[in-house]
């Protein structure tokens, strides 16, 4: 594996073609967002003059989605296929305003490489042009770290060139190189080889995980609910019904209203205006049964 790895490492180097470009460069940045299978670019140009004419910005790979911005109007940047990559066009000669910067992004899956359990990132820019200042960045995206170092000549480094400043913001790694008068010709190859840290989750298991989670928080909330809607009740209740709910606990939550005009020694329209207070408080419910009704108690006390 380590064989391929270098084999990939040094092709790499001698396939991706000479960058050129139409206009002199004040500062060139490329952010790279790095994951498990792409990377997301945004390159941003500052240029010495406002640009006018063709731009033209070659890559040694396909991309994806590219969008551009520019602090000045009137200009189309296009993505051209290439057997060896991605052409990106831009028609200056109608841009208005006096601006200089311009950024692109896009997305590719080409220059990530899987070798086991490492991810491989490389990158390559050729300068045909002078150009005061280059900053590259690579930021790993969350959960992956940078492979550890080590002494072996025949380990991956975590990043090269190895004067790159490693970094992190509380939730992303990073690493930044920065070159400055770069010259035509002068070359910046970077790579970096990162892991993931955090297992991959399987949505199958997950979201009926996450369904049991909702239903146990459910249950609990509406025993809550149901412990304090009891409590209430029974605070709300006079002596006589409390009586009343007392015979009925004693009856297993059930007797006949004729028994408990005996129980209680209340009169029969007494009792009657208990229960009908209480059953249209839904603590309990008549059920009528020949000359009388049977009292049901409904809550729980």
């Amino acid at each position: 594996m380590r064989k391929l790895l270098m084999f990939f490492i040094i092709m790499s180097m001698f396939l991706i073609p000479n960058i050129s470009l139409g206009s002199e460069i004040e500062y060139y940045e490329s952010l790279v967002n790095l994951n498990a299978t792409t990377a997301e670019y945004t390159l941003t140009f500052l240029f010495y003059e406002p640009p006018k004419g063709q731009f033209e910005y070659p890559l040694s790979f396909h991309i994806d989605n590219l969008k551009t911005s520019a602090n000045f109007k009137n200009y189309e940047c296009t993505p051209i296929d290439k057997p060896w990559g991605t052409l990106i066009s831009c028609d200056f000669t109608k841009a208005t305003e006096d601006g200089r910067a311009i950024s692109m992004r896009f997305h590719t899956k080409e220059s990530i490489k899987r070798f086991n359990k490492v991810f491989y990132f490389s990158t390559k820019l050729n300068i045909p042009e002078n150009i005061s200042r280059v900053v590259i960045k690579a930021v790993l995206d969350k959960g992956f770290v940078l492979v550890e170092k080590s002494d072996e000549p025949t380990m991956l480094l975590p990043y090269f060139p190895k004067d790159g400043q490693e970094g992190s913001d509380g939730r992303h790694i990073f690493v930044v190189w920065e070159r400055n008068d770069l010259k035509p010709n002068d070359n910046i190859d970077v790579s970096v080889s990162y892991e993931k840290i955090i297992p991959d989750v399987n949505q199958d298991f997950i979201f009926p995980l996450i369904g049991i989670l909702i239903v146990i928080i459910a249950a609990v909330m509406w025993m809550k609910l149901k412990g304090q809607k009891t409590n209430t009740d029974m605070n709300i209740l006079v002596t006589d019904e409390k009586k009343i709910i007392e015979i009925l606990k004693e009856h297993k939550g059930m007797c006949k209203q004729r028994d408990l005009v005996k129980e209680t020694d209340f009169s029969k329209a007494k009792v009657s205006r208990l229960v009908k207070n209480l059953e249209e408080r839904n603590i309990i419910k008549t059920e009528k049964t020949g000359r009388t009704k049977n009292i049901h108690l409904i809550a729980n006390f």
